[in-house]
């Protein structure tokens, strides 16, 4: 158990401080009442020839055993309250990172890692500390009350307890750490299990399309065996620390008995003094034995956390603290990048020295071959990446100056992937806020050209909708993520590949109607149907990550350069 990792921890009691206090005062007075109990049982026994003081003995430990089983409720109720309440704030804190983490982390993430870290190790966490948090207080007011409690009783026969403790305590040390690491292992290895299952389930159609499922099978199959072989190693290392300390702990105890009897027949030690010590020498070495017992689940447990740790102290994304705002979105925008320059991985540039111009109200296109960096400009621009070098300026100002959640307020972005969340159609194209009314939603819907899907749906815009629909066709799902964009009513519009799912007939019909939504606005298309930019006021030719030509379509076709090959390409076709 790393120290410094239990004390950040407990900085998620948020709201349970006062729980916290009130557990360890119950927990202090739980383990003060089961130590009472063999104490007066031993004076019971010395008292056997006197009733009266025998009867009062009898109901002084029928009293403690109430009231230690009433406390032992309550501090069972109150830890799960304190346990809860930690899984909660730990599962929000993750979750609310996942929003303000860097992007370079989630494009070198699996979704199902951070699905099981949120989930199943937040989770996992929380039942080890309730684990914990039931053996803490009150073992630890077992002991040290114990402790005193023999030592008043017999000080020479308590010493052998004190001496010898500390081997089962070294005993369980050395196997814990072993099992802490195959722990770790596991939490891992169950991490790229959920991913592996998240991405075979999202992307079953292919799996079966390819005729791969058998291979799938067998890579589960692979990664499940591993599993086994880590898990088994951590439980049965886990499970040998509890038998360990046990059978050390009988030693101990054969040892206080052995010497116990002998003081006995001395006559240094009553019956009913004896009788006490014996039992809390079973009593002092339960809170060991207990721990060592859910020593599984707190292994685990602390190794989820080491993982969550980890991911909560990755780099995110810094916070702005400045009051740049951009005008009125009825106002143009021009764009303009000025010598960006841009690298994913260090020494590997996509973008080299990158300058062009977006003029106000224009229409610009970006054009080149699979790989050439178009949308990483576009990730640029969205401030979801921040240049190597260089700059990109909106009417003359930095992005760096704009907050990201300004800038993005203004730029309606329709990407090639189609998102919609498990909600309503009228809520999905609402998506960018509460403020859209529903005339707007109408309106956008009639505009991106599905109103007319939308109405044939039973529940019309009160139709539940997900990306998992297989009666909604890839286009339909499109023209609804194109709805939203125009919904939000953006001063910038960014079409990347936004029309690759949709007939010809609906894409001229959108090309129309984005057209009229713009309305003199800027807008940046990426697209490789070559039809969809012809009509752009401006194109931009990127090869191998520089710009190799810019011009309207006539001037680029009439140059002969690489516009003018790709597109002699395209009505080949």
């Amino acid at each position: 158990m790393n120290t410094k990792s239990l004390k950040r921890l407990f900085t998620y009691l948020k709201g349970s401080s006062g729980f916290v206090v009130l557990s360890v005062i119950l927990g202090l007075l739980f383990g003060c009442t089961t130590v009472a109990v063999p104490y007066f049982a031993g004076q019971a026994i010395d008292n056997l020839s006197n009733l009266n003081e025998l009867l009062k003995m009898i109901l002084i430990i029928i009293i403690l055993i109430i009231i230690s089983a009433l406390l032992q409720f309550a501090l069972i109720k109150m830890n799960n309250k304190i346990a809860f309440n930690i899984g909660y704030n730990l599962r929000n804190a993750t979750y609310s990172k996942m929003h303000r983490i860097k992007m370079s982390y989630l494009d070198q993430t699996s979704a199902g890692k951070l699905q099981s870290l949120i989930i199943s190790d937040v989770e996992t966490v929380s039942d080890g500390m309730l684990l914990f948090l039931n053996q803490f207080a009150s073992g630890l007011a077992t002991i040290l009350i114990t402790l005193v409690v023999m030592f008043y009783i017999n000080w020479k026969i308590s010493l052998i307890v004190v001496i010898f403790t500390p081997v089962s305590i070294a005993v369980s040390t050395f196997i814990a750490k072993g099992a802490y690491k195959s722990f770790a292992g596991q939490a891992e290895i169950r991490s790229k299990q959920t991913a592996f299952v998240s991405e075979s389930v999202n992307n079953f159609r292919e799996c079966r399309i390819y005729d791969v499922t058998g291979n799938r099978i067998e890579g589960f199959d692979k990664i499940n065996e591993d599993y086994r072989k880590t898990a088994t190693k951590a439980t049965f290392l886990s499970s040998i620390s509890n038998p360990s300390s046990r059978f050390i702990n009988a030693l101990i105890y054969a040892a206080v008995v052995l010497t116990g009897c002998f003081a006995g027949i001395g006559g240094t030690v009553t019956v009913g003094a004896l009788t006490s010590l014996l039992a809390y020498a079973n009593q002092f070495m339960k809170p060991f034995n207990d721990l060592s017992a859910v020593y599984t689940e707190l292994s685990d447990s602390f190794a989820c956390l080491a993982r969550i740790f980890e991911y909560l102290d990755s780099p995110e994304i810094a916070v702005e603290d400045f009051d740049s705002v951009l005008p009125d979105k009825s106002e143009k925008f021009d764009i303009e990048f000025k010598n960006v320059s841009f690298s994913y991985v260090e020494g590997r540039p996509v973008l080299k020295d990158i300058s062009f111009k977006v003029g106000k109200g224009e229409s610009f296109a970006i054009a080149g071959p699979t790989g050439c960096g178009k949308t990483t400009l576009i990730n640029l621009l969205m401030r979801y990446y921040e240049p190597d070098s260089g700059d990109i300026l909106i009417n003359g100002t930095s992005i760096k100056e704009i907050p990201r959640t300004e800038l993005r307020r203004y730029i309606g972005f329709v990407t090639q992937d189609t998102w919609l969340s498990d909600d309503t159609v009228m809520e999905n194209i609402r998506f960018a806020g509460s403020h859209i009314t529903d005339e707007e939603v109408f309106s956008a819907s009639k505009r991106a050209g599905c109103d007319s899907f939308i109405r044939k749906l039973s529940k019309r815009y009160n139709e539940m909708m997900d990306n998992e629909r297989d009666d909604i066709s890839e286009g339909q799902k499109q023209l609804l993520t194109i709805a939203r964009a125009m919904a939000s009513d953006p001063s910038i519009l960014i079409l990347d590949e936004a029309t690759s799912s949709v007939d010809v007939v609906t894409e001229d019909r959108i090309q129309k109607a984005v057209r009229k939504l713009l309305n003199g606005r800027t807008s940046i298309i990426i697209a490789h149907r070559l039809s969809q930019i012809t009509s752009c006021d401006k194109i931009v030719v990127i090869e191998s990550g520089k710009v190799s030509e810019i011009g309207s379509h006539d001037e680029l076709v009439a140059k002969g350069g690489f516009y003018s090959r790709l597109y002699a390409s395209y009505i080949s076709e």
